[in-house]
């Protein structure tokens, strides 16, 4: 759970790379922009940085000496002093290739940069992972997210779709909500739905369990028919079956609803519902599964 911090001191980020004058150059880059540096040279000083302080992100090469820079992601994924709302970037000198990146996102990383980074475009970045660091642990402690997952709760959910829809609403754009269950027989764990989920959702999807078998996902700038996309790419990843054809049914073990709204400024949305009717939609998907597994909720907005 993350500790409370004092509100002046700057994000400490922890540099990690075998090359000296790579590091330092990132230093230049992050001192003036707010942050504070501590560095490490091998896989091993990472480690024994990470039992000593908290850090607010850490940056990680690829082929750092003494350990591949995947396994010690997994390693720092698994250390209860690395919160799972801590970026973890990792970096290589070589432009990135889409297999590399998804390789990167499954070991737990945020991101994989190539190391020909533009200093705006790098400080940028770490702004907006560090901005969804802060909400996700003044949610741990507001007591919004769920234990298990360490995604939102339901109450979390309920907030987040409230100040979604009111950033929706200044902008007269769409919102909507994805609920879905995975069937028990499927094997599915919670902890690898809550993994799933946090590599097909975007930064400003608002991502959360319901209940024992069902989650939610919040989408910002969605409406009905991407949010029918949305479930179609989760139930291709959930049971590792992609879609391959247009309108085909979701697996047998996905279960899906979901409600939007095309006009959040629109006078009769009330977005303490959209998550009740997503909710609605998927209860009517379990009642029937042949009337379609992934269903959109049919009532008024």
């Amino acid at each position: 759970m993350p500790s409370a911090r004092a509100a002046t001191r700057p994000p400490l980020v922890l540099i990690a790379d075998g090359h000296e004058w790579f590091s330092r150059a990132l230093e230049t880059v992050l001192v003036p922009g707010g942050y504070s540096v501590l560095k490490a040279y091998t896989a091993q000083g990472v480690l024994e940085q990470v039992e000593q302080l908290e850090f607010d992100a850490v940056i990680l090469a690829v082929d750092l000496p003494g350990g591949d820079g995947l396994n010690l992601t997994r390693l720092l994924r698994a250390n209860e002093r690395v919160t799972p709302s801590t970026p973890i970037i990792l970096t290589q000198p070589a432009p990135t290739t889409r297999r590399q990146t998804l390789a990167a996102l499954r070991a737990g990383a945020g991101e994989l940069w190539g190391q020909q980074l533009d200093a705006e475009e790098l400080l940028l970045r770490l702004a907006t992972q560090l901005r969804a660091k802060a909400d996700a642990d003044h949610a741990w402690a507001e007591g919004l997210v769920d234990a298990t997952t360490q995604l939102y709760n339901a109450r979390g959910l309920a907030r987040r779709v409230r100040e979604l829809a009111a950033g929706a609403r200044r902008r007269a754009a769409p919102l909507a909500c994805v609920a879905f269950a995975v069937e028990e027989e499927a094997g599915q764990s919670p902890e690898r739905v809550s993994r799933v989920l946090r590599e097909a959702a975007r930064t400003s999807d608002a991502v959360g369990r319901l209940g024992p078998r069902e989650f939610a996902v919040i989408a910002p700038e969605t409406g009905a028919d991407a949010a029918r996309r949305l479930a179609e790419r989760l139930a291709g990843a959930l049971t590792d079956r992609p879609r391959r054809r247009a309108g085909a049914s979701a697996p047998a073990e996905f279960l899906a609803g979901y409600a939007a709204v095309a006009d959040a400024a629109a006078p009769q949305f009330d977005p303490a519902i959209l998550l009740a009717h997503a909710s609605a939609a998927l209860a009517m998907a379990a009642r029937d599964p042949a009337g379609g597994r992934i269903r959109q909720y049919e009532g008024a907005p």
